[in-house]
């Protein structure tokens, strides 16, 4: 078995190679500034069986373990992302508008969705496939296929191939038409940043300059006596081991037996936070390490996601995916146009564009447009994103992802959750119009 699993991880290293190769040597994956895990995933795709292997009987092979890394590996970039998370006053009264923003975003990708998907006569589970990819990219819709799965509800790999093409679509959108609004933003002046214009060469190629080299993380033991990465990844495995516990426990209660391990890795994760930040181990814990770990598991997945899509799924549904995601990602960008300027008014754009990438393809996206309007970190739209989404994670994500599939498998479960869908969606609206006359 374990040889089995090294092989998978082999595959999607060797994959993950020839991808930064490619970025750094073909300039249309440059401009397009694809991430690496996803060219390398598409070259797997077309190495594996469902392209090379219709002809040929040698292609990239991969074991029936692949399906079962996207649970765990999105545990432990969750178990990193939340265990850093902080709060304060300061940072709820000054991001409440941009989590409103957000929950306006998120409500419409849902109901758009949900219409759509009844149109076009898909499950009523596939509402909540798009929302997932583009507000989390690729890796995230699996969790929502997980849980489908674990309910019996929708097999894994189709559901996941559903979510990973809205991840692709959401992710080019997301880029080519950031670009596009930046640049004419930029010559009609609703750019306020004084220094807003193109990336460096580094940021296309993907690979630095030795110049720009640095070091990622921080030391806080020896060598010699214990390795620093090992110290944070033992950490991160430590409450992975107390989530499996817990996972255990809410899965003999029937209302929870659709959890899978990112839900009490959460929790965990959560509370695990709060008591090391009240304890002298705070000064051994660098969220910079933590947040490569993370990363290291999200590329991962990514790359194995895509690679083994089924495309024949695509295919038969290729009409209605394709409908479905640009009516949603075109409805964000209206929205994202029109409410930073009426309720943020200063930097409107730099924070719209910021949250228009985040929300359309990865919080990675967000941050290139806003490299690309403000590179010197002029305006607030950077540290507003970072000190929002916690707010938006822990709540509104967190619930169409972990609770609201389990909702919509139910046989009142979809029109329950239009209806607070729209709910929340009235509410937010209103909320943000008052907060923002101020």
């Amino acid at each position: 078995m374990f040889e089995v699993i090294l092989m998978d991880f082999a595959w999607a290293s060797m994959l993950l190679l020839i991808g930064l190769f490619l970025r750094a040597k073909v300039g249309i994956l440059q401009k397009m500034f694809i991430p690496v895990s996803v060219i390398g995933g598409l070259v797997g795709l077309l190495l594996g069986s469902e392209v090379l292997g219709k002809f040929c009987p040698y292609y990239i092979h991969w074991s029936d373990n692949v399906a079962g890394f996207a649970n765990p590996l999105l545990a432990i970039l969750f178990v990193t992302q939340f265990i850093a998370l902080s709060f304060d006053r300061k940072m709820i009264k000054k991001c409440s508008l941009i989590f409103l923003i957000s929950a306006v975003v998120i409500a419409t990708q849902v109901l758009s969705a949900m219409g759509l998907g009844k149109l076009f006569g898909l499950p009523d589970g596939a509402s909540l496939l798009p929302f997932s990819a583009f507000y989390g990219a690729h890796g995230i819709p699996q969790v929502v296929a997980g849980i489908y799965d674990t309910l019996g509800y929708w097999n894994y790999d189709e559901a996941s191939a559903f979510g990973t093409t809205y991840a692709t679509i959401g992710m080019l959108y997301g880029i080519i038409v950031g670009i596009v609004i930046l640049n004419i933003g930029i010559r009609k002046g609703w750019v306020t940043a004084e220094k807003s214009g193109n990336l460096n060469r580094e940021d296309y190629t993907g690979i630095l300059e030795k110049e720009n080299r640095f070091t990622f993380m921080k030391a806080f033991t020896s060598d010699i006596a214990f390795d620093p990465l090992t110290l944070h990844f033992g950490i991160v495995l430590g409450i992975m081991l107390l989530a499996y516990g817990l996972l255990n426990i809410l899965h003999m209660v029937p209302l929870f037996s659709g959890f899978a391990i990112y839900v009490p890795a959460i929790l965990i994760s959560l509370v695990a936070g709060i008591v090391i930040k009240r304890t002298p181990m705070s000064e051994f814990i660098d969220n910079e390490s933590l947040a490569h770990i993370g990363t290291l598991a999200l590329e991962y997945l990514i790359i194995t996601a895509i690679a083994t899509m089924k495309l024949d799924v695509i295919m038969n549904n290729a009409g209605a995916i394709l409908t479905i995601s640009l009516v949603g990602l075109v409805l964000t960008t209206i929205i994202l146009l029109i409410l930073p300027k009426l309720w943020l008014k200063t930097s409107w754009l730099e924070n719209g564009m910021v949250m228009f990438g985040a929300w359309t393809g990865s919080t990675a996206t967000g941050m290139m447009l806003l490299r690309i309007s403000d590179p010197e970190l002029e305006t607030d739209a950077g540290p507003n994103l970072i000190a929002a989404t916690p707010l938006w994670q822990i709540s509104t994500q967190n619930f169409y992802l972990t609770i609201a599939p389990m909702i919509i498998v139910t046989s009142a479960g979809f029109h329950s959750l239009a209806l607070g869908t729209l709910g929340m969606l009235v509410v937010a609206l209103i909320a943000g119009f008052i907060l923002g006359r101020k």
